[in-house]
């Protein structure tokens, strides 16, 4: 039995079955901070790839909670094992705190950390098929609704600011037999819904909403075609990675204006982008090495710095910004996001909404 779900260009196939006969590129296990695979699926996916998975994991250990460690695939077809780290043998399930709020916001984080790594990994390796198990449902002992919740949240988030066309697979599979068909509902429900929101809800998700990219040039070109409060500057070869950034803003029913495929570049760049940096409030500069190498994004800095917008800095990694954006931007506090990302998106959505505040007072 198996279900097929769009979202964006995506395809996400829910199966029963042994995730070891997926044809997919990449499989992930779920294993714990050491790579042991002794038990459950890392095991079952040891078993069948051989010795040397394991040789490539010990060099790469320990790994922390949300991690994606890469191995070979061994003797199994896949071109990569993604390990998701959902177990830290010193914070065991009996070390979990009493508050079950806080062990949900640990098993969110594991989740959804993970899945959010495996897709950069995914953009790294320009990658298309990955299957997953129900990460964390095992050994882990997250409860499976949330399991289904989290996975189809991150999913999700990381789907819509894509229009690339990734094929998922998501593999359930009760090896013990101790599970009743009721118990899986949860993933179809959360998918089902992910697909219609996806569908039906499109200009309130991330690529309808604020990717003009498919929108006439000359429709473009009127001021009044543009009504947003934030322009996004940032190196497309990053899209992979945004996701949560712009998902504060879809949170706080922030508009903005970003060029998911480039068609603004070249002779358009002057007429389109010059219009969209002087109708925006804010301009939020993605810092990167990919950015920070790009001519168009210097260009829209210094733009952003002539039409005396303010800019809002976020350092995807701690690349040094270039001399000519630097030009513009030495004075400006940075967000460091590639040194703690949850208190990095909250600091961010603090700043939109202050400096949102100010710039309309």
């Amino acid at each position: 039995m198996e279900r097929l779900y769009k979202i964006k260009n995506s395809e996400v196939k829910i199966i029963f079955g042994n995730i070891l006969q997926s044809q997919a590129e990449v499989i992930v296990s779920s294993d714990d901070c050491y790579l042991s695979m002794g038990g459950g699926i890392s095991l079952c996916i040891y078993q069948a790839a051989g010795n040397a998975i394991r040789q490539d994991a010990q060099k790469k250990i320990p790994a922390q909670l949300g991690n994606v460690v890469v191995t070979t695939a061994g003797d199994l077809l896949q071109k990569f094992i993604f390990h998701a780290i959902t177990i830290d043998k010193h914070f065991t399930i009996e070390h979990l705190s009493k508050d079950c709020e806080q062990n949900l916001e640990i098993h969110q984080f594991i989740i959804k950390q993970s899945i959010k790594n495996c897709f950069k990994l995914l953009a790294a390796h320009n990658l298309y098929s990955i299957a997953f198990p129900a990460i964390g449902a095992g050994v882990a002992n997250i409860p499976y609704e949330k399991v289904a919740q989290f996975m189809s949240e991150a999913m999700t988030e990381m789907l819509s600011i894509t229009n690339k066309c990734y094929h998922i697979e998501i593999y359930l599979y009760d090896r013990f037999q101790r599970m009743e068909p009721w118990d899986f509902l949860p993933f179809f429900e959360c998918f089902a819904s992910a697909s219609t929101l996806s569908t039906e809800e499109n200009e309130n998700c991330f690529v309808q909403q604020h990717d003009y990219a498919n929108v006439n040039i000359e429709d473009c070109a009127k001021e009044d075609s543009m009504n947003h409060q934030v322009f996004i500057s940032y190196s497309r070869k990053d899209t992979a990675i945004i996701a949560p950034i712009c998902a504060i803003l879809n949170d706080l029913s922030v508009k903005y204006w970003i060029d998911i495929n480039g068609v603004y570049s070249g002779d358009n760049y002057k007429d389109t982008i010059c219009k969209a940096i002087k109708t925006a409030k804010l301009v939020v500069f993605l810092s990167s090495a990919n950015s920070n190498a790009s001519h168009n994004v210097a260009k829209e800095i210094s733009l952003a710095d002539e039409f005396r917008k303010t800019i809002i800095p976020v350092r995807l990694d701690n690349s040094p910004y270039a001399p000519r954006i630097d030009y513009d931007l030495n004075s400006i506090d940075s967000i460091d996001y590639y040194k703690n990302e949850e208190a990095a998106l909250d600091k961010f959505k603090k700043t939109i909404q202050g400096k949102l505040v100010m710039v309309q007072s």
